[in-house]
């Protein structure tokens, strides 16, 4: 903990009617992950250049072709900063998929995340590891086929099932804390052959 320059971007904001409202709503999210790490700009680290291109991704500024490569740029400003390489977390790609598709713009979709996933996590010396969550299957989802080294961790996998929420001891510790009697109606889910609670 606090080892690792972190990225973490949710993609739930991107479920909307267009493409172009989808689009603006991932570099909108995208300017603010930029700005949480503003302080880096402050670095001998960074060229000029870098804190120019830096500056354009917070004022929303950035092409559309520097945006393909905003999550690498990003973790590559991060990693000369902090002589760490970075994690980068990516919560609920799904979502904008599911809508896309619905919406009838998955192609276009599919096209720029692809494009901004394979840069970020394919080719990217300053990268750590990533993690991504949804609950659509990331296996079949032809966006993730640049990327070989995937491990799918699925609510029937018993490795990390334990992680998915709070256990039963801990629900039980955490109700003790509180001085409440046990739960009477809540039921926790099941990853692999563990009992969780939705955090």
């Amino acid at each position: 903990m606090g080892q690792y320059p972190v990225i973490s971007l949710s993609l739930k904001s991107a479920k909307q009617p267009s493409f172009e409202m989808a689009y603006a709503s991932i570099l909108d999210e995208l300017a603010l992950e930029f700005d949480r790490h503003k302080s880096i700009l402050n670095s001998n680290e960074l060229s000029e250049d870098e804190k120019a291109l830096y500056k354009k991704f917070i004022k929303r500024q950035a092409s559309e072709w520097e945006s393909f490569k905003g999550l690498k740029f990003l973790s590559n400003c991060l990693q000369k900063v902090y002589q760490k390489n970075v994690i980068i977390l990516l919560d609920e790609y799904d979502v904008l998929l599911e809508n896309a598709w619905f919406r009838g713009f998955y192609e276009q979709m599919t096209d720029f995340i692809r494009s901004l996933f394979e840069s970020a996590l394919k080719t990217n010396p300053s990268l750590e590891f990533a993690v991504i969550t949804g609950c659509l299957r990331i296996s079949r989802e032809s966006i993730f086929t640049g990327l070989n080294s995937l491990e799918i961790i699925s609510v029937l996998s018993n490795r990390y099932s334990e992680h998915f929420g709070f256990t039963v001891p801990e629900v039980e510790d955490i109700l003790c804390f509180y001085n409440i009697e046990g739960k009477r109606w809540y039921d926790g889910y099941f990853f692999g052959n563990t009992e969780v609670y939705n955090p």
